[in-house]
C-alpha cells in the first residue's frame, strides 16, 4: 500500500495586500481638500452614521480631525503637523 502525497506548490509571488478601510479612510482624509460625509459615503457604501463613527473611531486612536464648515457642507480632513 503506497501513501500519494500531494506535489508542492510553486513558490507564489509575494502579493501586496490591498489597504483595509481604515487605511482607505485615513488617505481620503489627508487630501489637501479633505472629504466630506458624502464623498465618504459614496467611496465605501457607508450610511451617514457609519461615516461619522468611523471618524469618531480615527480621534479615539489618537488622530486629530478636523472639520471645517463650507457653503456644500463640513469637510473633514487630518490635521498635518506644524
Amino acid at each position: 500500500m503506497s501513501i500519494k502525497t500531494k506535489p508542492k506548490a510553486p513558490a507564489s509571488k509575494q502579493v501586496k495586500a490591498s489597504p483595509n478601510r481604515q487605511q482607505q479612510l485615513v488617505r481620503l482624509l489627508n487630501r489637501k481638500s479633505g472629504a466630506s460625509i458624502t464623498q465618504m459615503q459614496e467611496a465605501f457604501g457607508w450610511q451617514p452614521h457609519t461615516a461619522r463613527a468611523a471618524i469618531s473611531t480615527l480621534r479615539k486612536a489618537g488622530t486629530v480631525v478636523e472639520r471645517a464648515d463650507t457653503d456644500k457642507g463640513s469637510i473633514y480632513r487630518i490635521a498635518g503637523e506644524g
